[in-house]
């Protein structure tokens, strides 16, 4: 597998009502830091969005913000990163976040981080990528979702090989271990 540089850290625009959500988000934006991943993210400066990168920041990382420009319109961007890029669309962004990133790490969040999620998920499926995916499942927060992806394999709409495609982890290190051992490999293969 390629060396992971950059990682794309999907999250919430809100905290979330257990501590724990930020906690967690702020030792990853420090390890993140400590360990020389810039982080790419949605840009944002409210809700765990604003912790990843004011925590990256803080402790000396760097931070690629990727924004629609209606959004920083709204006065929502997070200006002290090291970059900020301003995309015409939600699509453009997820796009450009593709582009940036070496892996992803999906923090907690609401509807638009299950669809970025998702999204990704997707295009590793269908080949677009093969970088690493990773749910950060901090207390459970993702069981039902993992749940369900696998209920879907059950019921023959998708194999069962695709759970491979994406990590399952509630520790910052088991998710860099994993990182270390992922293969993107389908089960059929795409032809162009």
């Amino acid at each position: 597998m390629p060396t992971i540089k950059n990682v794309c850290v999907f999250c919430g625009s809100n905290h979330g009502l257990d501590p724990a959500y930020e906690q967690q988000t702020r030792a990853l934006g420090q390890y993140l830091a400590a360990h020389h991943h810039p982080v790419v993210y949605g840009g944002g400066k409210e809700g765990l969005m604003g912790t990843i990168a004011e925590s990256t920041m803080a402790a000396g990382g760097e931070v690629i913000g990727i924004i629609p420009t209606f959004l920083k319109q709204m006065d929502l961007a997070e200006t002290n990163v090291t970059r900020l890029i301003e995309t015409a669309t939600m699509d453009e962004r997820k796009d450009e976040m593709l582009r940036q990133a070496d892996a992803f790490i999906v923090l907690p969040g609401g509807f638009g981080t299950f669809e970025e999620f998702t999204t990704m998920l997707s295009w590793s499926q269908l080949n677009v990528h093969q970088k690493p995916i990773a749910l950060f499942n901090i207390n459970h927060y993702f069981d039902s979702l993992v749940e369900m992806m696998q209920t879907c394999c059950d019921q023959g709409f998708a194999p069962q090989a695709n759970m491979d495609l994406f990590i399952d982890a509630d520790t910052i290190d088991d998710i860099f271990a994993q990182f270390d051992s992922f293969h993107h490999q389908l089960p059929y293969k795409y032809t162009n």
